[in-house]
């Protein structure tokens, strides 16, 4: 989300006040003139008011004028500030999420559905590193609120984009230099706006997604732009859970503020040669702690909580998640190392397998989330999230839900 503990209010009074000025640094004739007249054309094409829910054409293709808006402003900030610019993507998760969220009259990384911004870019197709920045109102305004309508689109990304750069979190995550494309999702009827922004890199492309069979876990592949493995142990296979999601209420998911990657419950490692018997070297350990600081999630909340009735009531609701946010307790928590069957790492191929029985057993059906490590010069980077939902049936939201 935008740095709402200052922007949430102002976000609300300025819409009695005039729209921003169009930013000096990219060309606003061009896009002024194109996304007035996309923009007249929706609002004589939905008299009922949802001018951002367009049901055609795909996702990644909706309001794309307005979008590649956004792109130019994104770009306009890494290039200031010495970054390469990235592209726009194609994965369908921040669209459909921008979508839901309008119209359910959320704002967040959750979503309805019980998602995580991970999961919902896996099921849309995705499988590189990726993160989050989401901006909007955790009400859904309506005329009786006495607010006045938006003036189309490109003054709500101006704000958005604002609120992102004056967050420091949300900064970093536009001018991640790791980060190769970025994917959006914008949604707006005549008195609210939601905008996603669903980074991600480009460093992995996989013969064999990441599986998992009886318990045993395969993915194999080939690393791109500058990952590599000078050594075997360069490559980091790490595996996060979380519980089955399910569908959240609006008085849950309005309750939230953060997400985190799940509980970190195996780390792999390759084999050893030789093995015990033969005179083989053993590992001396099998597993280590570290600090784990979980966010707290809407699964918490009673799903008889009432949504807000009020944007006052969301504000409120908001306010009390993110001081929550803020005291959390780190936990010291203990994770198994898991010496795979089969583990190749050399220049820029990839291929593992290893058994993950102990690891299901412990912990159940759930999502099970893969993250991949390789160096990029001097850098250890995460190069790759690919969550796989074992024992557990996905929404059928997503068009590449596999």
């Amino acid at each position: 989300m935008p740095n709402e503990k200052m922007t949430y209010r102002e976000l609300l009074r300025e819409r009695r006040a005039p729209n921003p000025p169009f930013p000096t640094n990219v060309n606003n004739t061009t896009y002024r003139e194109l996304l007035r007249e996309q923009q007249n054309d929706s609002l004589r094409s939905f008299p009922d008011s949802r001018v951002g829910l367009q049901p055609d054409p795909s996702p990644d293709l909706r309001h794309i004028g307005e979008k590649q808006y956004m792109l130019e402003l994104i770009n306009a900030e890494r290039v200031k500030a010495g970054v390469s610019p990235v592209l726009l993507g194609n994965n369908c998760a921040a669209q459909l999420h921008a979508e839901s969220s309008l119209e359910h009259g959320l704002s967040g990384h959750w979503g309805i559905d019980g998602l995580k911004p991970y999961m919902r870019y896996s099921l849309a197709g995705g499988h590189q590193s990726n993160s989050e920045n989401a901006s909007g109102l955790r009400y859904h305004i309506t005329i009786s609120d006495g607010y006045s309508a938006l003036d189309g689109a490109v003054p709500e990304i101006c704000k958005a984009m604002d609120g992102w750069m004056s967050s420091p979190g949300h900064m970093r995550n536009v001018l991640d230099k790791w980060h190769k494309s970025v994917n959006i999702g914008l949604a707006w009827d005549r008195y609210n706006f939601s905008a996603i922004q669903h980074f991600e890199g480009d460093y992995v492309e996989f013969d064999q997604l990441p599986n998992i069979n009886n318990g045993v876990l395969t993915l194999s592949g080939q690393t791109r732009n500058g990952a590599q493995f000078t050594d075997e142990s360069d490559l980091g296979v790490q595996v996060y859970y979380d519980p089955p999601p399910h569908h959240l209420t609006r008085g849950q998911v309005s309750r939230t503020y953060c997400y985190d990657s799940g509980l970190h419950v195996a780390a792999l490692r390759k084999p050893l040669g030789g093995g015990w018997l033969m005179g083989g070297s053993r590992y001396s350990t099998d597993q280590f702690t570290e600090m784990y600081s979980p966010c707290p999630d809407p699964y918490s909340v009673s799903p008889d909580a009432l949504a807000p009735q009020s944007h006052d009531e969301a504000y409120e609701f908001w306010k009390q998640a993110y001081d929550a946010s803020q005291q959390r307790e780190e936990i010291t928590i203990t994770v198994p190392w898991i010496t795979a069957s089969k583990w190749t790492a050399k220049r820029d191929r990839f291929s593992v397998t290893a058994n993950l029985r102990d690891v299901i057993n412990c912990h159940g059906n759930g999502v099970y989330t893969i993250t991949l490590w390789a160096n990029i010069g001097e850098e250890r980077v995460v190069v790759s999230e690919y969550s796989i939902f074992h024992g557990v049936t996905p929404p059928n939201t997503y068009p590449n839900n596999p």
